[in-house]
């Protein structure tokens, strides 16, 4: 009897959830929005400072708050992708996969907890934002604050997306030896 092509094993985690996948995709579609938003600003600056005429205040803020942008819009796909700090030295020290499930399903359900308390302070800013504007651009900063509720609501929707496959050893997205290259 041979297993057809579309059959894991029985010890493969569950495959992602579309919606996770359509997250994470949105996520880095807005980032990479931000990347160039961030790199246009800066550019103009640098032109601004060679070409007198050419020179803007403007660009040194929208080169901030796309800064801005990149840093909280990321914290999801960080998240769902692995790619933040954990406590690899805990999960390498405790033996056998129940040991090492609990530690993952613990660093999970306190990710979920802190990330929905910074969602809970970043709607808090995004009330209390709309009053005060950007000393530049004159932009609300109500819609900046929105940028870390975005980015925390979904860190604490992957966050729950781990706690659901803690039962499930999956590498991390950047091991010890290649980050000392």
């Amino acid at each position: 009897m041979t297993d057809t092509p579309h059959t894991p094993p029985p010890d493969a985690p569950p495959q992602a959830r579309p919606f996770f996948r359509w997250l994470a995709r949105i996520e880095l579609a807005i980032a990479v929005f931000f990347l160039f938003t961030l790199a246009v600003g800066v550019l103009w600056q640098v032109l601004g400072r060679y070409v007198p005429a050419a020179n803007w205040v403007g660009a040194g803020e929208i080169a901030r708050f796309s800064l801005i942008g990149i840093t909280f819009i990321t914290v999801g796909y960080l998240i769902g992708q692995h790619g933040q700090i954990t406590v690899a030295v805990i999960d390498g020290i405790v033996k056998g996969p129940r040991g090492r499930t609990v530690v993952r399903a613990v660093s999970a359900i306190l990710l979920t907890l802190i990330c929905l308390a910074l969602t809970w302070e970043a709607w808090s800013m995004v009330e209390d934002g709309f009053r005060r504007v950007s000393p530049v651009l004159g932009i609300p900063l109500g819609y900046l604050y929105l940028l870390p509720l975005i980015g925390f609501a979904s860190g604490t929707v992957m966050a729950i997306g781990r706690l659901v496959r803690a039962n499930y050893d999956e590498p991390d997205a950047l091991i010890a030896e290649e980050a000392e290259v």
